[in-house]
């Protein structure tokens, strides 16, 4: 949303002339208008406003016992491309 220049004015970390820093100035907040009139409205609206990761959420299951599942590869692992391929004998 913001530029790398908008967020080091806004963070101080830049020092701009005072024609420029009113040029950055009004950037920002013609973006800030736009997104309070157009865009949250519509993050508002929906569902995609939770942060959460649907892929994540499952990694690690809690069996009966306490004890975490892992979802991660076993012990035995996928043979290698050249093994997998190879013909028999």
């Amino acid at each position: 949303m913001l530029s790398k220049t908008e967020k080091q004015f806004l963070e101080g970390n830049y020092a701009p002339s005072a024609n420029h820093r009113r040029f950055l100035r009004h950037n920002i907040n013609k973006k800030l208008k736009e997104f309070y009139e157009l865009e949250l409205p519509l993050l508002q609206n929906t569902n995609v406003s939770e942060f959460t990761n649907g892929v994540s959420e499952f990694t690690n299951r809690s069996r009966s016992d306490g004890i975490l599942e892992s979802l991660e590869r076993g012990t035995n692992p996928r043979p290698n491309a050249y093994e997998a391929f190879a013909l028999p004998g």
